[in-house]
């Protein structure tokens, strides 16, 4: 996911939570399935329109808002 500060994502599973992307940062990842070496795994944080509080959700649970 190519996410940036100053876009407009939204949370997969709960779609009226939108806002602003307010930070992109990585953490280790600690445990895995499978052998080899592990990636880190992005975060995002951004500012719900919902209540005006920063949220922080993994990346994989944002979609990128083109058109809004």
């Amino acid at each position: 996911m190519n996410v940036r500060e100053g876009m407009k994502v939204m949370v997969t599973h709960h779609m009226s939570n939108k806002g602003l992307v307010t930070g992109v940062y990585f953490v280790p990842v600690r445990h895995g399935s499978a052998g080899g070496t592990m990636s880190k795994q992005m975060r995002v944080k951004f500012i719900s329109e919902i209540d005006g509080q920063e949220k922080d959700f993994r990346a994989a649970d944002l979609t990128v808002l083109k058109d809004e």
